[in-house]
C-alpha cells in the first residue's frame, strides 16, 4: 500500500492530493495505513453526514425516533419486568441507561457488519482504506447515541440518582464499549463479505445477548438469586463493561477488576477484529 502526490525521502509525502494503492497481500504497513485513514477522515465524516440527512426523512417525527425507539423499549421492558418481578428490584433509570448504552453498541456492531457490502459501489470505484467504512458507521451510531444520553440525564435527575464524580467513569467505559463494538463490527463485516447471511443472523444473536447481559438486571441481583451461575455469567464480555457502567451511574466506585477485564475485552476485540479486517480487505472488491 502506498499513498503519494510528491514523494520525498523515507516515508513522507507532500502535497494536497494522495493516491491510495492497496497492499498486495497480508497486513498493510500499519503506520502508513493509519496515516491514510487520518488523511481521509473528512471522507468518512461526509459519508456520515449524508446518512444522517437521509435517515428518517420520510417520517413525521424524523430524528426524534433516535430517542423514542430506545425510550419506548425501556418502557415496555420496565412494564414486563414489573409484572414478572411483582414490582421488586425494577429500576426504570437503570433499565433506560443500560438499554441506551446497549442500543449504541448493538447499532455499532450491526451497521459495521453491513458497512462493506453496502459500500460496494465505493469499493469498486474508489481506492481507499476500507476501515473507513466501519469507522464511519461507528461515528454515525455515536451521533445517534448522544441525544439519548441527554434524555437519560433528565431521567437521572428525576429519579434522584446521585450526581457525583463517579459519573466520569462512564466516559472510559463508553470508550471501552466502543472499541469492543467496533472490533466485532469489523470482524463480522469481513465475515459478511464471504457469508452474506451473517447480517441476518446477528440481530437474533444480539437479542439473546441482551437478555444474558446485565442490562435488564443487575449483577448484584443476579448474584443473590443465581449465585451458582455467576461465574458463567462473568464470561460474558459485556458483564464487566456494563458492571462498570452501572456503578458509574449509580454513584459507586467501579470495581478495578471489572474495569481491567472490560478493557482487555475492548482492546482485544478491537485489535483482533481490526487486524482480521485489514488482512482480508484486499479481497473485498473481488468478493463483492
Amino acid at each position: 500500500m502506498s499513498s503519494h502526490s510528491v514523494r520525498v525521502a523515507g516515508d513522507e509525502y507532500l502535497g494536497e492530493h494522495h493516491i491510495y494503492r492497496p497492499h498486495r497481500a497480508g497486513l498493510p504497513p500499519l503506520g502508513s495505513y493509519v496515516r491514510e485513514l487520518w488523511r481521509r477522515r473528512h471522507f468518512a465524516l461526509e459519508m456520515t453526514q449524508s446518512q444522517m440527512r437521509a435517515a428518517n426523512t420520510s417520517t413525521s417525527l424524523g430524528r426524534l425516533w433516535l430517542v423514542l425507539n430506545p425510550l419506548l423499549l425501556s418502557g415496555v421492558y420496565y412494564i414486563l419486568l414489573f409484572i414478572v418481578g411483582s414490582g421488586k428490584n425494577v429500576d426504570f433509570a437503570q433499565i433506560t441507561s443500560g438499554l441506551f448504552f446497549f442500543t449504541f453498541l448493538s447499532t455499532t456492531i450491526l451497521s459495521g457488519t453491513g458497512s462493506v457490502t453496502s459500500g460496494g459501489n465505493l469499493i469498486l470505484n474508489m481506492s481507499f482504506p476500507k476501515a473507513l467504512l466501519p469507522f464511519s458507521s461507528t461515528y454515525l451510531a455515536f451521533r445517534r447515541f448522544l441525544p439519548t444520553m441527554l434524555v437519560y440525564a433528565v431521567i437521572h435527575v428525576l429519579f434522584h440518582r446521585p450526581i457525583t464524580f463517579t459519573l466520569l467513569w462512564a466516559i472510559p467505559t463508553l470508550v471501552i464499549g466502543t472499541l469492543f463494538a467496533v472490533g466485532l463490527g469489523m470482524l463480522f463485516a469481513t465475515m459478511q463479505v464471504y457469508f452474506r447471511d451473517t447480517v441476518n443472523f446477528l440481530p437474533y444473536f444480539i437479542r439473546i445477548w441482551l437478555y444474558l447481559s446485565p442490562v435488564l438486571w443487575t449483577a448484584e441481583a443476579f448474584a443473590q438469586s443465581h449465585e451458582k451461575y455467576l461465574r458463567l455469567a462473568e464470561l460474558n464480555p459485556l458483564f464487566p463493561i456494563f458492571g462498570v457502567w452501572d456503578d458509574a451511574l449509580t454513584g459507586h466506585a467501579p470495581s478495578l477488576v471489572q474495569l481491567l477485564v472490560g478493557t482487555l475485552w475492548g482492546v482485544g476485540a478491537f485489535v483482533l477484529g481490526g487486524l482480521f479486517f485489514m488482512s482480508r480487505e484486499r479481497e473485498f472488491a473481488v468478493r463483492l
